[in-house]
């Protein structure tokens, strides 16, 4: 028996007793590859974290983990393409708490939460502000802090989108620090900083996973973490505590959800799948290595950062600080 065969067969085993009350067609899952959505362009963090999960999941489910990604909306479109999806965990979310919890409450979505089951956390990355190294006007997020205040709307700051944790973010900032700035959405992470490269804006507000590449080669420039915990990946670079601007945490967690009324049997081999492939050392190397770390976290952790996150959407929509448009 090779190792994935045996590997499968203890989660299936693990989930026995919930087995013997599932439908006959659903004893047998994984029965075809699985589909991990990404609701973004390729290159931002959650294409990476997806993509990255995607391999150590399909030996332990012994099936091909296919990533698909559905931009658009601020990750509404595949959100909602996944809460469409037969709930048979074949089909799966890759996301941040903010396309689930945030978005319903900024516009009119097909889903809300209780469209999801929640599988589990899977990481935990920085919130970063980035610019171009070549860029003498930011040399200090002290710089571009300043420059914010005194010029409102004068920086052009990329996000991921609107409601996303990127968004939320720039918006805790401008609370914080008291500024403002002109903020242009974008269809995930990669396509803002395509732009921020090509000097076509000035900052991106984003997570350290997709911007670790243009911070190696000397691209970009890390200005400040938006969080109160210094990241090992990013020696040096302030965080909110370090720079005298609030206390908010910014950090994004990403997580795999399935379609509500997923069989139980099926969300346990699936939470048990992704606790094995999160304590895979080469998963852990290569996420590291990008500024993201795993973080494993059952059904009930994701909900109450989902919870969390829905709460914070609530206050900004109320305050008028967080629309559609």
């Amino acid at each position: 028996m090779n190792t994935p065969r045996r590997t499968f067969l203890k989660l299936s085993l693990a989930a026995m007793p919930a087995l013997q009350s599932m439908p006959a067609w659903a004893r047998s899952f994984p029965s075809k590859p699985i589909t991990l959505v990404v609701p973004f362009a390729p290159g931002g963090n959650i294409d990476v974290v997806g993509r990255s999960l995607s391999v150590p999941l399909s030996k332990l489910l012994g099936q091909i983990v296919v990533v698909e990604n559905r931009a658009g909306a601020g990750g509404g479109i595949g959100t909602a393409s996944v809460a469409r999806a037969e709930p048979d965990g074949h089909t799966l979310l890759v996301a941040t708490p903010a396309q689930v919890a945030t978005l319903p409450q900024m516009f009119k979505t097909a889903y809300d939460v209780a469209s999801f089951q929640p599988v589990g956390v899977a990481t935990r990355t920085s919130m970063i502000v980035v610019a171009r190294r070549d860029d003498a006007r930011f040399k200090t997020f002290d710089d571009f802090l300043a420059l914010a205040r005194g010029k409102p709307g004068a920086i052009n700051a990329g996000h991921a989108g609107n409601g996303t944790p990127n968004h939320l973010a720039l918006l805790q900032l401008e609370n914080a620090a008291r500024c403002q700035f002109g903020a242009v959405a974008y269809k995930g992470s990669g396509p803002a900083l395509v732009n921020l490269l090509g000097a076509q804006i000035d900052v991106v507000f984003d997570q350290v996973t997709s911007s670790m590449p243009h911070i190696k080669s000397g691209a970009l420039r890390p200005l400040g973490i938006l969080g109160p915990v210094a990241d090992p990946t990013l020696p040096g670079v302030p965080t909110l505590a370090e720079s005298n601007v609030g206390r908010f945490d910014a950090t994004t967690y990403a997580g795999l959800l399935a379609p509500a009324g997923t069989p139980g049997a099926v969300i346990d081999i699936l939470s048990q799948a992704l606790k094995k492939a999160l304590a895979d050392p080469q998963l852990n190397a290569s996420l590291n290595a990008l500024g993201s770390f795993t973080e494993s976290g059952d059904a009930a952790a994701l909900k109450t950062l989902l919870d969390t996150e829905r709460a914070l959407a609530m206050k900004l929509v109320a305050e008028g600080r967080l629309t559609a448009n």
